[in-house]
């Protein structure tokens, strides 16, 4: 059984790190969303594949579930000492990923050949694959203003209220061409936001055309756990748009490209609503605390997939 995880940032590089301890690094590809990406201080900076390549490298800082672990920020203070933009943290380590992108972007290569260097760099055995070599950007519609990505989920800290989402540059942009999506068994949605980290990869029109003609192949993996965010404004957005913040509300949001989805255990009491919808419905504990909860959810999710 081959697997492609298709995730954003923290939750997708949390259950991808899981599959990775699960099963033989061959078995699964990564496809990762590249709607955060943006230029920052002249530097090309890719939030989401860089929050899967150190997660997967063991060298992410865990409390933050984003950025290097045991980082630096001497960079970042002299920037403010001089007076420079620090909204958007920085930190040396990192700091030397985006330069290295940078360069080599600027020197021809293609944001695919950029991440296998970089992932190789890290040793990680897994293909980490950017959504697209294409520009794609995020857009947030508040009632004020339309809001960048990073403006809205950094420099805002998801504050404003969203009413929609832009994904500029979706229409024309071709979803990456090394993945060859007939090689897989399933397709895992990862636990990640599904309007800002999932919505950027299916704006991708023909890719979300081949998920929907696959449908009995995709499977979904919940981030609402208990009527709640397992992590960021996923429940938060969910009321915004004007529905429950339940695992209801996640299966009406994919309903178009797949009909399985993982909750957690405490969702029980929505088995026959989604059922009535036309789903199946699995069972696992979702929350991913240490390394030993993000194999066992793998492990799970293998386990009851091949028993289907």
């Amino acid at each position: 059984m081959k697997y492609l995880l298709i995730c954003g940032g923290v939750g997708g590089a949390k259950l991808a790190l899981g599959f990775s301890k699960a099963i033989d690094s061959n078995s699964i590809d990564i496809v990762v969303n590249t709607g955060d990406d943006f230029n920052h201080l002249g530097l090309y900076v890719c939030p989401d594949l860089d929050t899967v390549t150190y997660t997967l490298s063991d060298k992410v800082d865990l409390k933050k579930g984003w950025g290097r672990s045991k980082e630096s920020w001497q960079m970042l203070t002299e920037l403010d000492s001089m007076g420079g933009d620090t909204w958007f943290q920085l930190g040396d380590k990192d700091l030397a990923t985006h330069i290295y992108r940078t360069f080599n972007l600027s020197k021809g290569k293609k944001l695919t050949e950029v991440t296998k260097d970089i992932k190789d760099s890290f040793g990680i055995k897994e293909n980490i694959y950017p959504m697209s070599d294409d520009s794609v950007s995020t857009f947030i519609k508040t009632k004020k203003d339309i809001l960048s990505f990073q403006e809205y989920f950094v420099k805002y800290k998801c504050e404003p209220t969203a009413s929609d989402f832009v994904f500029k540059g979706a229409i024309t942009a071709s979803f990456n061409k090394k993945i060859k999506l007939d090689t897989y068994d399933k397709f895992i949605i990862c636990p990640s936001n599904p309007f800002i980290s999932i919505g950027p990869i299916l704006a991708l029109r023909k890719f979300k055309d081949y998920l929907k003609n696959r449908k009995k192949d995709v499977v979904i993996v919940s981030p609402i756990v208990n009527d709640r965010s397992i992590k960021g404004p996923t429940s938060k957005i969910f009321k915004e748009l004007g529905f429950n913040s339940t695992v209801v509300s996640v299966a009406n949001y994919y309903n178009e490209v797949s009909k399985n989805i993982f909750i957690d255990n405490k969702d029980k009491k929505y088995l026959n609503e989604l059922n009535e919808l036309g789903f199946n419905v699995y069972l696992a504990d979702l929350i991913m605390k240490d390394i030993k909860t993000k194999k066992n959810l793998a492990d799970s999710i293998i386990s009851q997939l091949s028993e289907s």
